[in-house]
């Protein structure tokens, strides 16, 4: 059978992932029939999927009549896939551990998993799950850790970099989606980590044996079942222990709470939002500049799927917190800048697709966001309005803060005025090019106004 549609996943003998009109579909060839067979039968495909680490799949009829395929798998379709440079530190912590969780339970199944990389993983309703059926092998007693060296490099290597260098390691690693060289990573980190056990061994010492034969995995020798526990039960005891890294908050990770002076303005704008989308019922929500996700819950509560977007990530981890604490599975995170978005990555650039293919919702909310687009990054109000049209099928929700607003006096203090354009008037004329106007509230206690666009 001829495969002509789009490739997502390819490298992998066992099977690869295509992109079909009504989604994507994973194909496992029969040289991992066996593998297979075995993650099914044994018990282990149910426990995992039972406990939201494993993505469920279904299998449908081969339709190929000359069998090339062993099965055909059409998974749980995920409506939006983040990469790893879009998530916090808790989040590749709490990879990590399901990283080192499955291989505790696949071993009592006798099998393993094969790869390590962040890529393998996602985060829906709540949940790090695993995506890749086809990541596990058998495990034999006495093989080495086939997957150790890949951890190493590209699970606990930014990890340890973000908890004991710098949270932003997390999105310089867009630019090596396979990792950085052990001994590079073992150089960035202070002196002090050389007395932690986990970043010794498995950063600065292996760095040692990085150019040598052990880098397959032969670094740790071969391995029986109850060692290779020991050494994963060791590791998610030391990194459970990684707190958030000891940095000082944002200066947006207080915004409402000290930089919103007047309530009535915050009630008033309140209110409206929540009038507007209990009128729409948006199937899924974006929320751009999202802050510490204020409007996002709100949002949450009339739309199925929310996503939350922002560059500062101690924002995205209270949102995330906020999350957890409340219950609340519908919202998903992404950190970015949008002026910055990640373009397409990997073999053809296609292999992670960039960021603004991935947004699509059927109502954008831009709050308190324009005025730090047009002043802040120089964007011309006709380039935002494109943009912000290409992310949303029906609705949007746009603030515009004019001059006269104490923050947008407070942004043009220390810099000449050369946003002559910056006006009301062609903030509308610029996004009539692709919308209706719906709505127009000024709120109250406030320069400030809400516009609600339709699309066109």
């Amino acid at each position: 059978m001829s495969i002509a549609l789009q490739t997502i996943s390819f490298k992998d003998p066992a099977g690869f992932v295509i992109k079909k009109e009504d989604g994507y579909y994973r194909y496992v060839t029969q040289e991992y029939a066996a593998e297979f067979d075995h993650l099914m039968q044994s018990g282990l495909y149910k426990s995992l999927t039972d406990q939201n680490l494993l993505l469920q799949h279904e299998e449908i009829q081969n339709i190929d009549e000359n069998k090339s395929f062993y099965k055909i798998l059409l998974p749980q379709q995920i409506p939006l896939i983040t990469y790893p440079f879009e998530w916090t530190y808790s989040q590749w912590q709490e990879m990590a551990l399901t990283f080192i969780r499955i291989n505790e339970m696949a071993l009592q199944h006798g099998m393993i998993l094969k790869d390590a990389t962040p890529y393998n993983f996602v985060f829906y309703q709540g949940n790090c799950i695993l995506l890749d059926t086809l990541s596990f092998r058998f495990f034999t007693n006495g093989e080495p850790w086939i997957a150790y060296h890949q951890f190493c490099e590209e699970i606990l290597s930014p990890l340890a970099l973000m908890r004991y260098n710098n949270i932003l390691w997390a999105r310089l690693y867009r630019s090596v989606l396979t990792g950085l060289p052990l001994s590079f990573v073992s150089k960035q980190l202070p002196f002090k980590t050389w007395f932690n056990s986990t970043c010794l061994l498995h950063i600065h010492w292996h760095a040692k044996f990085e150019n040598t034969k052990e880098k397959s995995g032969t670094a740790v020798g071969g391995f029986s079942r109850q060692k290779l526990e020991i050494l994963l039960d060791l590791l998610k005891k030391n990194i459970s222990k990684w707190k958030q890294p000891l940095v000082k908050h944002s200066i947006w990770d207080r915004y409402y709470e000290n930089d919103i002076k007047e309530k009535r303005y915050l009630t008033d704008k309140t209110t409206t939002i929540i009038k507007w989308l209990s009128k729409i019922n948006p199937a899924t929500t974006i929320d751009m500049g999202a802050n510490t996700g204020k409007f996002s819950f709100i949002a949450a509560l009339y739309s199925e799927q929310v996503v939350a977007i922002e560059m500062d990530m101690f924002c995205i981890e209270e949102i995330l917190k906020e999350s957890k604490q409340k219950k609340i599975k519908n919202i998903s995170t992404i950190v970015a800048d949008i002026t910055e978005p990640s373009p397409g990555l990997g073999w053809e650039n296609t292999e992670k697709t960039a960021l603004i293919k991935r947004l699509n919702a059927d109502m954008l909310m831009g709050l308190a966001l324009i005025h730090h687009l047009c002043i802040s990054k120089n964007l011309p109000l006709a380039f935002i309005a494109k943009t912000l049209a290409s992310i949303t099928s029906k609705y949007a929700i746009i603030e515009f803060i004019p001059k006269e607003d104490p923050k947008v006096n407070q942004m043009l203090q220390n810099r000449k005025d050369i946003f002559k354009e910056y006006t009301e008037e062609k903030f509308i004329s610029s996004f009539q090019q692709y919308f209706t106007l719906m709505e127009v509230h000024a709120c109250e206690a406030s320069a400030r106004k809400l516009f609600l666009w339709e699309k066109n």
